[in-house]
């Protein structure tokens, strides 16, 4: 276990199927933490709200079909529940702080504009991206089986391009997940 580390928090965001799970959780056991889904954070509030408080989260209820709304549609939800999602990332990250217990937080709903709600030092934000379409389809191949997706990742790629340019915008580090190889070494050295 590795103790060398400079933050309590540390987000990891992207788009879906990039391997920001398989980075989380490397990253997990090099230091003896934990790793928190955002996913499982988002079925959370989705079980215990309603459409009229977080419509985001709620949209696919009314028999939408994602394939139906396009590329820029999708996108534009991943934005959305990222937006409606950033009070209880907030809240969780600033109870981690204050009781010190150290975690790790990824998932595609973290926001880069979450990074405004933590003028602590010990709160670090990690983004990753992947570009090329192929590598997505065989990461969900490789996890989910079935045939290739496609189409979701062109929905991964696209959402990809604005968390970069937000990242830009914001001063943010974003890391490409290629060379796979040297991914974590990378990432170490940006969190020092």
């Amino acid at each position: 276990m590795n103790n060398d580390r400079n933050w309590t928090i540390l987000f990891i965001g992207g788009a879906s199927g990039i391997g920001k799970s398989s980075l989380a959780y490397e990253i997990a056991k090099l230091y003896g933490i934990n790793v928190l889904e955002v996913d499982d954070i988002y079925l959370t509030l989705k079980s215990a709200t309603s459409k009229e408080n977080f419509p985001a989260i709620h949209y696919w209820d009314s028999g939408i079909n994602w394939k139906d709304v396009g590329i820029e549609g999708n996108v534009d939800w991943l934005i959305d529940v990222s937006k409606e999602m950033m009070t209880a990332l907030k809240n969780i990250a600033n109870r981690h702080i204050e009781d010190k217990l150290p975690v790790i937080i990824e998932g595609d709903f973290i926001h880069p504009e979450l990074l405004s709600y933590f003028d602590d030092l010990g709160v670090k934000f990690l983004f990753m991206q992947e570009t090329e379409k192929n590598r997505i389809i065989k990461n969900y191949l490789s996890r989910e089986g079935g045939k290739p997706q496609n189409y979701r990742a062109e929905i991964s790629v696209a959402y990809g391009y604005w968390i970069a340019d937000k990242c830009k915008e914001k001063g943010i580090g974003l890391i490409k997940t290629m060379p796979r190889e040297t991914l974590l070494d990378r990432v170490l050295e940006c969190l020092r």
